[in-house]
């Protein structure tokens, strides 16, 4: 699957997928346990080996709501809530049966690399560009793209999973999947 986490392509990760590899503890999670709660400070990070994780915050009617997922070979944690020692706002939780290479946050941040600004300027980058196609597209337009640019992705995540993140009900991703469908012209899976 191409890289879902676009910010990734403009970072050398290589020493910190290391570090995990050989300083981390696996751990096993299974579907629906979280890895940080949101309201609590992130005390580690990790490496996904195998599964997906979701990163969720609570809405207004408390439901969670998709916002990012982490796949394998990608970091989990909350490193903006560790660094400012504040609650976390988000929750990353398994969406599937995990496995972790978990290092306690406060000995990654000190083998982090200086560079930690040009980090946050791409993620900060991602994360604009897909505000911005919150306003630009439709929810139909939106997950064409997603599917085109992460065919795998309507096999990992769960259909709740993948509406929640497009900001649309299951039910009309559902209407989607099935107007795509209809128009066999495309390689979007039903």
């Amino acid at each position: 699957m191409a890289q879902f986490n676009s910010y990734i392509d403009f970072l050398d990760l290589t020493a910190a997928t290391d570090y995990c590899r050989e300083e981390g503890t696996s751990c096993q999670y299974k579907k629906g346990e979280r890895f940080v709660q949101q309201g609590t400070i992130a005390r580690y990070t990790a490496l996904v080996v195998s599964g997906y994780f979701k990163v969720v915050t609570l809405n207004d009617s408390g439901d969670e709501a998709v916002v990012n997922f982490a796949f394998p070979g990608q970091f989990i944690t909350d490193f903006h809530s560790s660094l400012h020692g504040k609650p976390s706002q988000m929750s990353i939780i398994a969406g599937s049966d995990c496995e972790i290479l978990r290092v306690p946050l406060n000995t990654f941040k000190e083998f982090l690399s200086p560079s930690l600004l040009d980090e946050y300027k791409s993620l900060f980058n991602m994360v604009f560009m897909r505000l911005l196609n919150l306003y630009r597209k439709s929810p139909r337009q939106r997950y064409v793209e997603l599917c085109e640019q992460y065919p795998q992705i309507v096999e990992t995540v769960t259909l709740k999973d993948l509406s929640s993140f497009l900001l649309i009900t299951p039910n009309h991703l559902s209407r989607i999947r099935r107007e795509l469908a209809k128009n066999s012209n495309t390689n979007i899976k039903k």
